[in-house]
């Protein structure tokens, strides 16, 4: 007797590793230099005082909008939306005066004590509606203006009470950041750098 035939053998399921990983993409404020070094001098201060990594000089930035993980291929729909953000305010002023932790979070942070410019916010908001059709994994969260100074602090650790600074600059542009893996830890690559408008001013 024949043997009955075999049956097709499936197709291998697609390997989710296939294909390059989506990357964190976010808009931010660069501080200037000067202000930039004094905050890493600090962030070097504070694992004696709660534990935890200090960022690096390099990686200090002020998210703006923060996107999450993206495939390259949005990544112009990204740069048409700064580009139409420019024009949503002028250059403003920037104040960093003080440190917190927000709850549950192992980050500590340089923050405004007292409400930022205008500017900042509508910044903020013309990001948002400009990014709306990107299909981010998860819905963007509020927007609390801070530099990450300390990441990975001690659980039951508080960020100190004492105010610093105060740490000033002219935010008169923003960019686009994509982080990527390297040998020495993740790295921010730029992807677009935008002008505020000097006529909103």
């Amino acid at each position: 007797a024949r043997r009955a035939p075999r049956p097709a053998a499936r197709a291998p399921a697609p390997d989710a590793s296939d294909g390059p990983r989506p990357r964190n993409h976010f808009f931010a404020l660069l501080p200037p230099a000067p202000v930039r070094d004094a905050l890493a001098a600090l962030a070097r201060t504070l694992p004696d005082v709660v534990g935890g990594r200090a960022e690096p000089a390099r990686r200090l930035h002020m998210t703006l909008l923060f996107l999450g993980p993206l495939q390259a291929g949005h990544e112009a729909a990204l740069r048409a939306a700064g580009e139409a953000a420019r024009a949503a305010t002028g250059p403003f002023a920037v104040e960093l005066d003080h440190l917190g932790r927000f709850a549950r979070s192992d980050v500590v942070w340089a923050g405004p004590s007292a409400p930022p410019e205008r500017g900042l916010g509508a910044l903020h908001a013309a990001l948002r509606r400009a990014c709306a059709g990107v299909p981010t994994a998860r819905p963007l969260g509020p927007f609390s203006p801070h530099v990450t100074l300390l990441r990975n602090a001690a659980r039951d650790a508080e960020a100190p009470a004492d105010p610093v600074g105060p740490w000033r600059w002219t935010a008169d542009r923003f960019v686009l950041m994509r982080t990527d893996p390297s040998d020495d830890g993740r790295v921010y690559t730029p992807l677009g750098e935008w002008r505020l408008r000097e006529d909103r001013a």
